[in-house]
């Protein structure tokens, strides 16, 4: 009987000392090797207007009134994804479609007698009734609430933590899109926080045209290179490229700017594009 007791009680302290030592491990792996005076050496290289000339964002940048910058900006967010220059061809080819005002383009859409334009549209994982849908979603959130400004507030809250649960909201009003993840998935929701990231944060490359919402709610758009990058830097020890990952590096990124930790995205995804890193 009394073997039976260390024996239990030798096993609970090895489990104990196993999860001691995970906890170590994890400690060790979340702590940041790089320091905020190289990330904002590395972001103020790469946010500079000559970054927009390979980007989607190029495609807001194109209209001054927020009801054009707001359509064309989810749109080019909405397909940021893929091979960047393929990704420039698609919008281009998109935004020859709904000409100078999209915002027009969006309210007098007609999904019967506009499936024309669309016919035969394909880019990688989406087919013309994924942009149909989408446009017909977007014309129904403009009917509702005349801009996607006011459609996102909605669900917003300045005592939420970050974003996550004004877009769980917003998500919701696009039906079933496949073009329109929800973070309530666990989705990183990278196109989504980019299409946020252009709107909230002011130029030179972002474009600030909503201002209720303060960049400190902002969660990084997480792709591959911020992915990469982000695990290399010790900024996330999250195997998974999920909500939680996203999270997880925008709060260290905070710990060296925590009114703007969004802001770094240009020195990560900047490094990875260049192949510096």
């Amino acid at each position: 009987m009394l073997n039976k007791f260390f024996k239990i009680q030798t096993h609970f302290s090895i489990l104990l000392l196993t999860e001691k030592i995970m906890q170590m491990k994890n400690q060790l792996y979340t702590k940041s090797i790089i320091s905020g005076e190289i990330l904002d050496r590395l972001a103020q290289k790469h946010e500079i207007p000559d970054f927009i000339k390979d980007d989607p964002v190029q495609f807001p940048h194109r209209y001054s009134l927020k009801q054009h910058i707001e359509i064309s900006a989810f749109i080019s967010s909405a397909f940021a994804y893929g091979n960047r220059k393929k990704i420039i061809e698609n919008l281009e080819c998109i935004h020859k479609t709904i000409n100078a005002a999209p915002y027009e383009f969006v309210i007098n859409f007609d999904i019967d007698r506009d499936v024309e334009l669309f016919r035969g549209f394909c880019y990688r994982f989406n087919r013309e009734e994924d942009i149909l849908f989408l446009f017909h979603s977007l014309k129904q959130i403009l009917k509702q609430y005349d801009s996607l400004e006011n459609a996102f507030l909605a669900g917003y809250s300045d005592n939420d933590k970050n974003i996550k649960n004004a877009l769980v909201n917003f998500v919701a009003l696009f039906g079933d899109s496949r073009l329109v993840p929800s973070p309530q998935k666990g989705s990183a929701c990278k196109r989504l926080n980019l299409f946020l990231k252009w709107m909230v944060r002011e130029g030179p490359v972002d474009l600030g045209v909503w201002k209720t919402i303060p960049k400190s709610k902002l969660i990084i758009p997480f792709d591959v290179h911020v992915s990469r990058i982000s695990r290399l830097w010790g900024l996330t020890a999250r195997k998974s490229n999920d909500w939680p990952a996203a999270e997880e590096i925008t709060d260290n990124l905070k710990k060296f700017d925590p009114d703007d930790p969004v802001k770094y995205d240009f020195a990560i995804f900047g490094e990875g594009v260049e192949g510096n890193v």
